[in-house]
């Protein structure tokens, strides 16, 4: 299949101010009507644009899409390359730093749900692609540096095999909160038991650090 071209960059302010435009659209629309009902007619609605403009910029609604994404994707590159204060981390302990992490990542499905639903349908159905190969990398490495942090306290954690666990144990947060709030689940299961963010924040961090075999204080 041959390779799309690229999306024009913008070179004036009037025409970046035009692209952010789109892209905040396209969120607002996405967290709206999802990724099957974000068409180009309601993102440039939206932009207060005419189509013609989107598709000057955008060949398909493909193309705009992987433009949203993209910019999320930004964001965590610039999380890999932050460095880690292994010092501070330590100082603040397993337990508070797995409290706001899990905190963290509650907020930031809560505030973006729309746009990150999207994004795990679209990965699902263009898995093949080169986009999302490279998103699906720069993921791992993330990945992959939360678990060397959560590693600096190696010493505490007594399961018998520390990463594994640390790793294991990560991915499961992961999912639980992608299907409670990202797929709506907890509407599921709020008559069985009490899923709010209050009880997530409480009991995805004891449940992660008994897994672990941290010790409580």
């Amino acid at each position: 299949m041959p390779k799309r071209p690229p999306p024009l960059q913008p070179q004036q302010a009037r025409s970046r101010d035009s692209l952010r435009r789109m892209l905040d659209a396209a969120e607002l629309v996405l967290a709206k009507h999802g990724l099957e009902g974000a068409t180009v007619s309601r993102i440039a609605a939206a932009a207060d644009l005419s189509p013609a403009n989107v598709y000057r910029r955008f060949p398909d609604k493909d193309a705009l899409m992987r433009a949203v994404f993209s910019r999320g994707t930004e964001v965590n590159k610039k999380e890999l390359a932050r460095e880690v204060n292994v010092e501070q981390v330590r100082k603040m302990g397993i337990r508070v730093f797995t409290q706001q992490w899990i905190a963290a990542m509650l907020g930031a499905y809560r505030a973006r749900t729309g746009v990150m639903r999207a994004t795990v349908l679209y990965a699902q159905q263009h898995e093949r692609t080169t986009f999302v190969r490279r998103q699906r990398d720069l993921e791992v490495q993330n990945f992959k540096k939360l678990v060397n942090t959560f590693l600096i306290w190696r010493q505490e954690i007594r399961h018998p095999d520390p990463e594994y666990a640390v790793s294991y144990g990560i991915l499961m947060v992961a999912f639980a909160l992608r299907e409670l709030i990202l797929f709506d689940q907890a509407h599921t299961f709020e008559h069985a038991l009490p899923v709010s963010d209050a009880h997530l924040r409480t009991e995805l961090p004891r449940m992660f650090l008994r897994y672990l075999g941290v010790e409580a204080t």
